[in-house]
């Protein structure tokens, strides 16, 4: 999650962005080419850790020109919290004159979504075996890492030692379910884990989804960043919803997929690249409930609901769940442009919604900082963001898929 209060040095860099400002020129581009054969979880062609070795290709709002930005710009915006997204390698993404819409679908697949929901008997079954347990036992070591930066060793190894837990839970149910790294230009992977369709719904996709990364917003590479809350808390939500999936046997008609995202703080790298992956290889995706934040709250206690670059009928089945699943209202508000994943899958034409730890984006300040530490996290609070996992992959996973 990229959010904060604007500098001065930043709203200088922001405005010239916006109305035009010449960076020095681009000194490389390297394309990055996704296979669009049956394996999409291409390797790398670039040398880990080299990410910044030229220019970035930087959007900060839906309707500003990007520019490409040296590194030392870039450090600028994060610094400020300035949203962004770095199209470098994801450019296609951005193509349609229609991406600019800040709410609804641009041009893509559009799924047909539950407008009931049937699944109450098994969802409350599953939901009884949902705990708080995992949640420490993950996140202590995984916030131990000194960070989980994803153009650093830290970040390789964090999510490979993330991988290695998922692995240890399909291993132990028996379940019939891959689990696999999506590799991008930089050393840390996406982990993909995935339930095969049953049905001949199978060619529809759902995906439920988190990013693993945390970054220090002063000393990116060397900066410790706990990121307990972002996005730890949004990893194990999910994390525990899949432990219980696995354990009920799920056997859903459409394709059911847990995605753990790489790079979100460098620009929402890893989601970007793995939605476009997905567009180049045809993959038809239902829709993207997003956990980005699950575990700190003040006043009101609700489930926040994202109300920009998602798309209407998304939010109100998140609405419904919530309501049927839950104990927690929903509330929506604005995050703005490049706050989290779900933007890469409503920016590649597809479905998606996000579910945030309250409707005060600003209300966690110790993000980004070595104040992120599991102790500040309301366990019981994120457990209802599990049900909310839960019920949305019985609900959208066994719903009959468009025709």
């Amino acid at each position: 999650m990229k959010f904060g209060i604007l500098s001065l040095a930043a709203a200088g860099l922001l405005a010239g962005v916006v109305s035009g400002f010449q960076p020095q020129q681009q000194q490389h581009h390297f394309a990055h080419h996704h296979s669009a054969s049956a394996d999409i979880r291409t390797s790398s062609d670039f040398t880990p850790g080299k990410l910044y070795d030229s220019q970035r290709l930087i959007k900060v709002s839906a309707a500003a020109k990007p520019r490409w930005l040296a590194l030392e710009d870039i450090l600028v915006l994060r610094r400020a919290g300035v949203r962004f997204m770095d199209i470098t390698d994801t450019q296609a993404l951005h193509t349609s004159s229609s991406s600019s819409s800040a709410s609804g679908l641009v041009e893509g697949y559009t799924s047909r979504l539950p407008t009931k929901l049937v699944r109450g008997e098994e969802v409350a079954a599953a939901v009884e075996g949902l705990t708080t347990k995992l949640y420490g036992d993950v996140l202590r070591p995984f916030t131990a890492f000194h960070n989980r930066y994803y153009d650093s060793e830290n970040g390789r190894k964090s999510s490979e030692w993330l991988q290695g837990q998922i692995q240890d839970l399909v291993a132990a149910s028996g379940a019939n379910v891959s689990v696999s790294a999506f590799s991008h230009r930089f050393p840390q992977s996406s982990i993909i884990a995935r339930f095969e369709g049953q049905g001949s719904d199978s060619s529809e996709t759902v995906v439920v989804s988190a990013h693993q990364d945390s970054v220090n917003q002063w000393l990116p590479w060397f900066g410790r960043a706990n990121g307990a809350d972002d996005d730890g808390s949004g990893t194990v939500t999910i994390l525990e919803a899949f432990r219980v999936l696995l354990q009920r046997g799920f056997a859903p008609r459409r394709a059911v997929e847990f995605h753990w995202y790489a790079g979100e703080e460098g620009g929402l790298l890893g989601s970007q690249d793995v939605a476009l992956a997905y567009k180049k290889a045809g993959r038809h995706v239902a829709v993207d409930l997003h956990f980005d934040m699950t575990g700190f709250w003040r006043g009101e206690q609700v489930i926040g609901l994202v109300s920009d670059h998602t798309d209407p009928e998304s939010r109100a089945l998140v609405k419904r769940l919530a309501a049927a699943y839950t104990r927690l209202a929903t509330k929506e508000f604005a995050c703005g442009y490049g706050c989290s994943d779900h933007a890469s899958w409503n920016t590649a034409g597809f479905r998606s919604a996000m579910a945030f730890e309250s409707a005060e984006l600003e209300g966690n300040t110790n993000i980004h900082s070595p104040r992120d530490t599991v102790d500040t996290l309301d366990f019981d609070h994120m457990l209802e963001f599990s049900k909310l996992a839960v019920a949305f992959a019985y609900e959208v996973g066994y719903d009959k898929a468009s025709a």
